[in-house]
């Protein structure tokens, strides 16, 4: 629509939201303007019910001024999210929720030693991106993690995963949030004619 992009509104917009849907996917040509857009330091890629073989990550072009990216979706693999990060020098925020497709685990041995970034801001992970395959990519980073605050929102069973990923950064954390979501049994109501009530999680702060 702006012939010259520098006259283009692109370069004013700091915050980039990119939603992505099965009805409505994505499309990489959207990827080769997101250049143009000089000014964004934070993106967020929201989706869910898209089909992970029509996202090639590899080939978009981010900006390379993107310094907090957030990642909510139930669309990627992990090494569909390994691209993205990967083309960010300057990232210092990293924020990922939601649920992973799987893939073949002989796809994911060296998968973070490719990843760049500075890693000292705030660290947030939640759902499924509280695993062992995503501690792995994380504490793979050549440059190792340096964050000042995480936020860890995890079930029991995922705890070995955040606990490594903690310690992974511990000699510059200075803040940590971590809440785990333990499995509640319902319980009726004394009168057997009314519907009993269903808790299925309850949060307790460490």
């Amino acid at each position: 629509m702006f012939p010259v992009p520098e006259e283009g509104p692109a370069r004013q917009v700091r915050d980039l939201h990119v939603e992505i849907g099965w009805d409505d996917p994505v499309p990489d040509k959207l990827f080769e303007h997101t250049p143009w857009f000089t000014s964004v330091d934070r993106i967020s890629l929201l989706g869910h019910m898209a089909p992970p073989s029509s996202l090639k990550p590899s080939s978009w072009k981010l900006p390379q001024f993107i310094t907090s990216l957030t990642i909510n979706a139930s669309v990627f693999t992990l090494v569909q999210v390994r691209d993205v990060i990967a083309q960010m020098p300057n990232l210092d925020d990293l924020t990922l929720m939601g649920s992973l497709i799987e893939v073949d685990r002989s796809e994911l041995p060296g998968i973070g030693t490719v990843v760049r970034g500075r890693f000292g801001g705030k660290l947030k992970l939640c759902g499924e991106f509280v695993g062992e395959d995503v501690a792995d990519m994380l504490l793979e980073i050549p440059s190792g993690l340096r964050f000042s605050e995480a936020v860890i929102d995890c079930t029991p069973e995922r705890l070995p995963s955040a606990v490594r990923v903690v310690e992974g950064c511990c000699k510059t954390l200075v803040k940590l949030s971590h809440t785990v979501a333990f499995p509640r049994e319902s319980h009726p109501f004394p009168q057997s004619n009314e519907i009993s009530m269903l808790t299925p999680f309850s949060g307790r702060r460490l």
